[in-house]
């Protein structure tokens, strides 16, 4: 055999078949490796909705805790024993009726937006309810923070007294206080004389708590939205106003039922809707309330479909049958401790 010959039969590369084979098995090889990427991003996606899900509604129902659990409370003074000062100033976009900013002996309301997306006065851009859709409510809640100021040190009884409100701080003049002892409280501004708190006044021993008024709701953004709007100070105009506080995207209904003792025990005899409670006013006879949440996912999932119902304080609605939206109900139960406390005590 020549040289010629054998770098001829030396150069000799794959044949048809043997190529068809190769590319075949290459395919094979990368629709594994496809097939192992799009289930790894589905359980990814799903994970992390899911995540962001329970994220959402933890936060969600500690913040409406928060504000239900100190629903009444107004220091030590019984709210149909406080009154207003004189030199109030208005409050910008105040609410209207019980809801309004210094009616303090309405300390929890409810109710439902209109079609408009309107609300107690002071809401304007809630979601509306649809018919047949999942319920929107609307509530609100007015209590004082837990975080009094004083004469002086309670815990310091040789600390000098003056009868003057500065201690750890004096009241700042961006707040709405109540200040209040265990017989009359009086709600005033922070910039406003505060009255004497010295022993033989009739504040006497009185401390001052801020004030808070907070509305929830949904309100009508491109993703809904859990808001409320909120007594606080307006930089620009310098005065107190309602501004809106954007808490929990994605939320698509909020349902309450009101635990409700009409025999004056201090027990809850039934749980009653908006409507109910509507027909029947007794907000001072509210002892506790169940709170339903619905949330959905950040996005849709197009490989999912919600074919599930969900019973929302009672009402049950079920998504349409294209719906793509991961969803999380949450419920639960809050006991007033104020309202309780003033019901069993006769007041």
């Amino acid at each position: 055999m020549t040289l010629g010959v054998m770098r001829k039969a030396s150069q000799g590369g794959f044949s048809l078949v043997e190529f068809m084979v190769a590319m075949t098995l290459g395919l094979i090889l990368i629709a594994g490796a496809v097939s192992v990427y799009l289930a790894t991003k589905r359980s990814y996606t799903e994970v992390e909705q899911v995540a962001s899900l329970a994220e959402s509604s933890r936060f969600a129902v500690q913040v409406l805790n928060d504000s239900l659990r100190h629903a009444g409370f107004f220091g030590g003074a019984h709210p149909r024993d406080i009154v207003e000062d004189t030199a109030l100033g208005a409050v910008a976009g105040d609410c209207t009726g019980d809801a309004s900013a210094f009616s303090v002996g309405d300390y929890l309301l409810a109710g439902v937006p209109s079609a408009a997306g309107e609300a107690f006065g002071c809401i304007t851009d809630a979601l509306p309810p649809v018919v047949g859709g999942p319920p929107r409510e609307v509530l609100v809640v007015k209590r004082v923070l837990p975080r009094p100021l004083y004469d002086r040190d309670p815990d310091d009884a040789s600390a000098a007294v003056d009868g003057v409100i500065s201690f750890p701080s004096a009241m700042s003049a961006q707040e709405v206080y109540v200040v209040a002892n265990s017989e009359r409280g009086i709600l005033l501004d922070g910039a406003d004389t505060a009255p004497d708190v010295l022993a033989g006044n009739p504040f006497a021993l009185a401390a001052a708590w801020p004030y808070r008024l907070q509305v929830y709701y949904i309100r009508n953004l491109p993703t809904p939205t859990l808001s409320r709007r909120v007594l606080a100070w307006d930089a620009g105009t310098g005065a107190m106003a309602m501004t809106t506080e954007d808490l929990v995207p994605g939320v698509e209904s909020l349902r309450f039922r009101f635990g409700v003792d009409t025999t004056g025990n201090g027990e809850v005899d039934r749980f009653m809707t908006v409507a109910e409670m509507t027909l029947t006013p007794a907000w001072e006879a509210v002892e506790a309330l169940e709170l339903s949440l619905l949330l959905r996912a950040p996005a849709e999932d197009g490989a999912y479909v919600d074919g599930r119902s969900y019973n929302i304080g009672g009402f049950v609605w079920q998504p349409a049958a294209s719906d793509n939206w991961r969803r999380q109900l949450v419920q639960g139960s809050v006991s007033l401790r104020n309202p309780k406390l003033m019901i069993r005590g006769g007041l």
